[in-house]
């Protein structure tokens, strides 16, 4: 009886000489890891490396030449035609070029606390020499750091490197997460919480195209990821503070205390927690606005009202932490505090944010107000709030009717929304 072939999976883009040797090529190269081990001149027959050769041919680009010639080398550089094939030296400057950017400017950007910068300029890099897909994520944040500042000629090529990396990036962090070890451990949790950031720096990206709908999708995306970076360190929060991540400095600084709050926020978060309560409150549910609610929502003091209720309300926990967020930015210790809101606001509140609640929403356009704030510091972040706010507004008009809560229609619904618009400086919404 003929012994049946065994399946396996082809390497369809290959390099030449996996081809000619008939093994499994990663096609990670030039060079791959089979011509690395055999020492071998790798070579593929496709356009291998197409985005950064193309980056590289808009770089080496005279800018002196006549018209006729540079017409001719905008034609080579396009990014939609190949590049041919790029030698491992132009790899290796980008990447060279990538990490000095990271080490030099990028890794600021996710600092909290001066402890912070030890472990993102120099831990972190000698742990991405161990660990693929945190090196990957390293060279995604700086090539759209560059992106940002460059010439629009290279920074549609950054960005397009950034894309490819990242889907590498991916593919081995899903692995790795499969079998999270003690070694492992706080390397993941970092780079599960980069992506976050590097998912809302894609849609700051000039060539990211899209409506400020498509805003509030990538954040409760980065809300999603989040989530999992603190399912990660649910896993064994001790060890996490063990490692050579600084979240035992983090704590030591402790938190502001929201008593100090400024009273313009006060009132504005006191005015947030009653809606809330009122919204969640069955007794409300299914009937039209009248005498009951208007007396039961003004006038609103500085303490939430009570309902009587044993269990918490949804969004309860979002609106304790965002009077958490609004104290640290007012005390200004904890760099970036408002970025701790996304996961720390639990999964269901995200899950809420998804099914467009008009609650949840309202609480998320008033996080807008310190994202807002934290653009002038946070590349990533520059104008993030207001493209955020207009896409919550837009989302709260598609609500349908017969979906909507009656505290929609108190006037107080209305002013909490001025308020936040009013301190985004769209005064254009605030008329509307």
């Amino acid at each position: 009886m003929m012994q049946q072939r065994r399946s396996h999976k082809k390497s369809r883009r290959g390099c030449l000489n996996c081809k000619k040797w008939h093994t499994k090529c990663d096609e990670s190269g030039p060079p791959c890891n089979n011509c690395t081990l055999r020492n071998a001149k790798c070579e593929y027959a496709w356009a291998k490396g197409d985005k950064i050769n193309a980056l590289v041919q808009a770089r080496k680009s005279p800018s002196g030449s006549s018209s006729a010639s540079t017409t001719s080398n905008a034609e080579e550089r396009s990014l939609s035609e190949p590049g041919g094939l790029v030698v491992k030296e132009c790899r290796r400057m980008l990447e060279l070029e990538l990490m000095h950017c990271w080490s030099t400017n990028t890794y600021k950007s996710l600092c909290s606390v001066p402890e912070d910068h030890h472990y993102m300029q120099l831990i972190l890099p000698q742990e991405a020499l161990r660990y693929d897909f945190l090196l990957n994520g390293i060279f995604v944040a700086a090539a759209l750091h560059r992106s940002t500042t460059a010439p629009e000629a290279e920074a549609r090529g950054y960005f397009n490197v950034a894309m490819e990396l990242y889907d590498r990036a991916s593919r081995s962090f899903r692995t790795h997460l499969e079998r999270m070890d003690p070694a492992t451990y706080h390397v993941l949790y970092i780079y599960s919480s980069m992506t976050a950031f590097i998912n809302i720096a894609f849609s700051q990206c000039n060539f990211s195209e899209g409506s400020e709908l498509n805003t509030l999708s990538t954040v409760a995306v980065a809300f999603d990821l989040l989530n999992g970076s603190v399912n990660i360190a649910k896993t064994d929060f001790q060890r996490l503070l063990d490692s050579p991540v600084p979240i035992r400095a983090y704590l030591n600084y402790g938190f502001a205390s929201t008593v100090v709050l400024h009273p313009d926020a006060r009132t504005a978060l006191s005015r947030l927690s009653n809606l809330n309560e009122l919204y969640h409150t069955a007794r409300y549910q299914g009937t039209t606005p009248g005498d009951e609610l208007s007396a039961a929502i003004t006038p609103f003091s500085d303490t939430v009202s009570t309902v009587s209720s044993t269990a918490p309300r949804p969004g309860e926990d979002a609106i304790k932490l965002l009077q958490l967020c609004f104290a640290e930015q007012q005390r200004g210790l904890l760099r970036g505090f408002a970025f701790v809101f996304p996961g720390g606001a639990g999964p269901d509140f995200t899950a809420a944010i998804k099914a467009s609640d008009p609650m949840a929403l309202l609480i998320l356009m008033h996080w807008t107000v310190l994202i807002d704030l934290a653009g002038d510091e946070f590349w990533w972040a520059k104008k993030l709030g207001k493209r955020l706010a207009i896409g919550i507004w837009k989302a709260m008009q598609l609500v349908p009717p017969s979906s909507s809560s009656p505290v929609l229609l108190a006037p107080e619904w209305g002013e909490s929304i001025a308020w936040v618009f009013t301190h985004l400086g769209l005064s254009e919404f605030v008329r509307a």
